[in-house]
């Protein structure tokens, strides 16, 4: 019981530093155990965003419109983040960080904007389904994207000067759904969940995303 719970402080400590953007060196068996929790996220959003393909499936014609031809590019996004944070596990360095980088940053971006076209979706029960698993996606990507921060040559930027931003889709989502899923994913109480959250969405804006 002792060593499970010492365990679980750990990985809260780790992630509440990594979520405040330290730019402090992070090698050998730290930045082991950032690049497992970056693979560790990614079936969070492959859950989330298979299920959003089956929302889509049920959806009125005119709403079908706007959100199907954005999931598949979504998951399409998805893969290519799953792949690559594991290529990042077996050989962390410079260029596979970049590489990853760059696939959860155009992530967010897509995700980003499909949030901003779900607010089209006719159906307010259709669109908050929507919006339920895209923001347990974004959960996913921003957690990624905010343990990137605490990676040693990290150099993240928007992925263009027209990607949708954070701050605009923020408003749009329920932050008590991310805390929870927060807390689930990391075995935690809700207020350490809720650190997290905040301090991770204050250093993804403050990187401009």
């Amino acid at each position: 019981m002792k060593s499970n719970l010492q365990s679980k402080l750990g990985a809260w400590a780790l992630i509440a530093i990594l979520m405040l953007g330290s730019t402090a060196s992070t090698t050998g068996c730290s930045m082991t155990s950032n690049a497992q929790q970056i693979v560790n996220w990614t079936p969070v959003i492959d859950s989330a965003l298979t299920e959003l393909g089956g929302i889509a499936s049920t959806l009125l014609p005119q709403d079908a419109l706007i959100i199907q031809p954005l999931i598949a590019g979504l998951i399409v996004g998805q893969n290519l983040l799953s792949a690559q944070a594991k290529t990042y596990l077996a050989n962390p360095g410079a260029t596979t960080l970049q590489q990853l980088q760059a696939q959860a940053l155009a992530l967010q971006t897509n995700i980003n904007a499909a949030v901003l076209a779900s607010i089209r979706v006719s159906n307010p029960a259709s669109q908050q389904a929507i919006l339920t698993k895209l923001n347990a996606g974004l959960t996913g990507v921003s957690a990624i994207l905010a343990l990137i921060i605490g990676i040693k040559g990290s150099t993240l930027t928007p992925a263009s000067v027209t990607a949708p931003k954070l701050s605009q889709v923020l408003p749009l989502l329920d932050e008590r759904q991310s805390i929870a899923l927060v807390a689930q994913h990391y075995g935690e109480p809700q207020f350490m969940a809720a650190y997290q959250v905040h301090r991770g969405e204050s250093a993804l804006l403050a990187a401009g995303l």
